[in-house]
């Protein structure tokens, strides 16, 4: 165990690589370093310098629960490889692993997750591996574990590479004051979660947007209208905003399904027609 210590030290590769480059050189350190170049894994500790580009968002039991469930951003330098099953079935399991993970905190980034084991690997030697395997950088960005008692999650994946892995993706939290039966109306909810990947909202209404947005914006329009008379400016100011505002926060914009409606009226709608409380208390888009 002290060799493979030492051996993971010098290297940083995996430990079930040192174990076996160590048992193919009859325990022999500077043998094993070889072999270990000579076989590639060394390679993906350069390739962790790497930029990356393409990869997906991976979400696990989003299919079986609106109350519960996890996605991890992960990211890697080619679309090709953002396809590779070999990838994908990383960011699956990966996935698992952290919703079924009772020990980290609900969200964070790579740096949260270093206790996750699956496959009987630690996180970093899995990783180490598919890298090597793979021959791209592979990173992982962030992850976040949903989960309420008073609260359904509506999630949309857009540009799907499978089931559980898209390009873009969406989560919307509704609070509610039934949520099996607002979970009866989620497809009719699903447009709202579309709306966000879409149309990529700054906020859910005015109060959630950056004031400093605001005040720029109200900058930009006053040095459009820098010729109008003085005394019809407030005026315009704040139709601009109003209409600036109205088309950047989710709860004013206009339906995408229904462009004569707002995200708000149909929310207040089917609140009304299924005798529900239905609360737009938060949105995610995740891109890469």
């Amino acid at each position: 165990m002290e060799l493979i210590k030492k051996l993971r030290e010098t290297t940083g590769s995996g430990m079930l690589d040192c174990k076996k480059a160590l048992a193919e050189n009859n325990d022999d350190l500077d043998a094993a370093v070889k072999w270990l170049r000579e076989k590639g894994i060394l390679k993906a500790q350069k390739k962790q310098d790497r930029e990356t580009n393409e990869g997906v968002i991976s979400f696990y039991n989003h299919e079986t629960s609106l109350n519960s469930f996890s996605l991890c951003k992960i990211k890697c330098e080619t679309d090709f490889v953002a396809k590779n099953e070999d990838f994908l079935s990383f960011a699956n399991q990966l996935t698992k692993a952290i919703h079924e993970s009772d020990n980290i905190k609900p969200q964070g980034n790579f740096d949260d997750i270093g206790s996750i084991s699956f496959n009987e690997k630690d996180l970093n030697s899995a990783l180490t591996e598919l890298i090597s395997k793979i021959g791209e950088n592979i990173q992982i960005i962030s992850y976040k574990k949903y989960h309420s008692e008073n609260s359904i999650f509506i999630n949309y994946l857009h540009n799907k590479y499978n089931s559980s892995c898209s390009k873009i993706a969406s989560v919307v939290e509704i609070s509610t004051n039934d949520t099996k039966k607002a979970s009866e109306i989620s497809d009719d909810l699903k447009v709202i979660a579309m709306q966000v990947s879409a149309m990529k909202p700054m906020g859910l209404n005015e109060d959630s947007i950056d004031p400093k947005v605001l005040d720029d914006e109200k900058d930009i329009i006053l040095k459009q209208i820098e010729n109008t008379p003085d005394d019809k400016k407030e005026q315009i100011v704040k139709g601009k905003l109003n209409k600036f505002i109205k088309e950047n926060t989710l709860m004013g914009q206009a339906l995408i399904t229904d462009p004569k409606n707002t995200v708000a009226n149909y929310v207040s709608d089917l609140s009304k027609s299924n005798n529900l409380d239905l609360n737009i208390t938060s949105m995610d888009l995740y891109t890469i």
